[in-house]
């Protein structure tokens, strides 16, 4: 008889990378275990999951207060009330699952880690908690104002040390965590070595499975924007790259075509762009994948918070060489010049797209070492095994 596993998440439509490994690893843990899953959400959603013997689905909503005009404070006592109240109601479900499953183990996904790892730790007791610290290491402040001069160095270094005792604390109580990346796991490690053997290294991955090639495709004089433009920071990198670098590629590639996410567009990207005939916005129905093997360059990342290491890996899965900031690349084995090219400034990111554009064999030479790095490191079946082999 195969064991139950209780599984905690949250569903956030502004991460979808981090949704999507979610998703991974709970399809990845239905190979082995029985799993009741409970999903929190601030907005009603179809859930991914059909419900089948192994799994068992358990939605929880978040009750929202009437808001009202002018009173701001009420309004503001009203949320903090509608938040205990799902507080309450996230608490009595597990509490009742547990009295009904006597779970082993528990896995918390990082959307519901801050919220629900005292919680979980005082309600099952005896259950090893496994947490993802996806990200945890990147939610900093940084950047925000505070006051005419931006945020103080006391405020920072408050901040910092705040943040160092949660990600202190989540080691101490967690039986095993994963990060997504080798300098998150340091970071983690660094706080505790007592609890250092807990910490490993899950990356993000991807199943070649998914990527059919077919006949070989001739690789056009295009490039394909691989990024989320919904977002305010994938609007305003989008904005850059039409005002800053796009005119330098045409200048010197004329005949040069760009390839627009049609499902991640941000309206006012739209009106920039329709005009223009070289900039093509990718139909959402067949998916990117067409558009991004026949490109010769993908571009990502362009500023922090606009995409992630899903969209290079992407790439790398269908043989395209990419050009990315260091912050995009930064968790990724990534071997400037030979399997991905970086930039630091707006032109270099139009030098490195030229490059390729007018030398198809050095991005082939790239996209071949690039699809190596991806067999070596983050194929899903290394993956699959490794975290099996953890959890």
């Amino acid at each position: 008889m195969r064991e139950r596993l209780l599984f905690l998440s949250a569903y956030q439509p502004e991460d979808p990378e981090g949704d999507k490994r979610t998703e991974r690893f709970l399809d990845i843990l239905l190979e082995k275990y029985d799993i009741d899953l409970l999903e929190y959400s601030q907005a009603h959603r179809e859930l991914p999951f059909k419900p089948r013997p192994s799994l068992m689905l358990h939605p929880l909503g978040q009750t929202r207060g009437r808001s009202l005009p002018l009173l701001g404070p009420l309004n503001k006592l009203r949320g903090n009330s509608a938040a205990a109240d799902t507080d309450k109601r996230l608490r009595a479900e597990i509490a009742s699952l547990g009295r009904a499953h006597k779970y082993r183990r528990v896995f918390i996904s990082n959307t519901l880690l801050l919220k629900c790892l005292d919680m979980v730790s005082s309600l099952l007791p005896d259950a090893a908690v496994i947490t993802d610290a996806y990200r945890l290491n990147s939610e900093a402040p940084a950047g925000r104002s505070v006051g005419p001069r931006g945020i103080t160095k006391h405020y920072r270094a408050l901040q910092g040390a705040l943040n160092r005792r949660e990600a202190r604390k989540l080691v101490n109580k967690a039986s095993l965590l994963l990060t997504a990346s080798e300098w998150d796991a340091l970071y983690f490690k660094s706080l505790s070595f007592a609890d250092a053997g807990k910490v490993h290294t899950v990356p993000a991955f991807v199943d070649l499975q998914d990527y059919t090639y077919g006949d070989a495709v001739a690789k056009e004089e295009s490039i394909f924007l691989h990024w989320n433009m919904r977002s305010t920071e994938g609007k305003n990198a989008a904005l850059v790259f039409f005002r800053k670098i796009y005119p330098v590629i045409k200048e010197q590639v004329p005949a040069c075509r760009c390839y627009l996410p049609g499902d991640a567009l941000h309206p006012e990207i739209a009106a920039l762009v329709r005009d223009d005939s070289s900039v093509i916005v990718a139909g959402s129905e067949g998916g990117t994948d067409h558009y991004i093997r026949r490109a010769r360059a993908v571009l990502t990342l362009l500023r922090e918070g606009v995409g992630g290491q899903s969209e290079i890996l992407e790439a790398w899965a269908l043989k395209t060489p990419v050009i990315t900031s260091r912050k995009g690349s930064e968790a990724l084995q990534c071997e400037p010049g030979r399997n991905i090219l970086l930039a630091g400034t707006t032109g270099e990111f139009a030098e490195h797209v030229v490059q390729l554009l007018e030398m198809p064999e050095l991005g082939s030479i790239i996209a071949d070492q690039a699809y190596r790095t991806l067999l070596n490191h983050y194929e899903a079946g290394q993956i699959r095994s490794k975290l099996l082999s953890l959890i």
